[in-house]
């Protein structure tokens, strides 16, 4: 008893839910448009092989000759980002949705809540 009463007198208690009323102050229902957000990538592009690429020109007194594999990943990294980042940019300028897909861009939420208004 005696520490329960500590605890209630130097914490906040709670509030009851039914003795505070909601007041909606806007009408509850959507907008019928998404505003684009910061939408960045997680990917880093090749951030990985370039830091192996420099580390070895380190060691090796930045000679070229001996870090030729290194090279070779780091192109071949770059060229499959290039194409990643083509093919989303693509996708990101469709502004109809295509089915059954995850990630939808804001054009495509906006489209998709325009075809279906809130009533």
């Amino acid at each position: 008893m005696k520490f329960t009463s500590i605890i209630i007198r130097n914490g906040r208690r709670t509030q009851n839910e039914n003795k505070v009323p909601f007041k909606s102050i806007l009408p509850l229902k959507l907008k019928d448009h998404v505003t684009s957000g910061n939408q960045r990538l997680t990917e880093k592009g090749c951030l990985q092989e370039m830091t192996l690429l420099l580390n070895c020109l380190e060691k090796n007194e930045f000679e070229d000759m001996r870090c030729v594999s290194e090279v070779n990943v780091l192109n071949n990294c770059y060229k499959t980002y290039t194409e990643n980042m083509e093919r989303s940019k693509i996708l990101k300028e469709q502004s109809v949705p295509v089915p059954n897909s995850k990630d939808l861009t804001s054009k495509q939420v906006t489209y998709l809540l325009r075809q279906y208004p809130v009533v």
